[in-house]
């Protein structure tokens, strides 16, 4: 049987650890936004590293085309002109497949260019 000491210790660790977990739930999500951005700081720099070796392969103007993901190096999902830069032999189509007209793809269009870079036998 228990005795009225143990219960009222058992109820005082009860509302301790639901005081606890809450703080312990924002210290963890504080510490995922602080590390998110380091992450994301390396994502960056490996897009970027990608994009280069890229470039590099296409020599000739006429070498493999970089994903989406490698060719949006500021990672805010739109690919512009300036991101291509180092890929001329894409610009070369890019107005026609920009169907905003906005001077950025979104994926899908990036798609479209991508094709249409095949298809006009510029890529392989």
């Amino acid at each position: 049987m228990k005795n009225k000491n143990s219960t009222l210790t058992t109820s005082y660790n009860n509302v301790q650890l639901s005081k606890i977990i809450p703080i312990a739930v924002v210290i963890g999500l504080g510490l995922a936004v602080v590390i998110n951005p380091a992450n994301a700081e390396k994502s960056t720099s490996n897009s970027l590293h990608s994009q280069s070796n890229a470039a590099e392969n296409a020599g000739d103007g006429k070498g493999k085309l970089p994903t989406f993901a490698e060719a949006d190096t500021n990672g805010d999902h739109y690919v512009t002109k300036r991101e291509l830069q180092n890929f001329p032999y894409l610009l070369q189509t890019f107005d026609k497949v920009d169907a905003g007209n906005d001077g950025k793809l979104q994926q899908h269009e990036y798609q479209n260019l991508e094709m249409e870079t095949k298809r006009e036998g510029e890529v392989k």
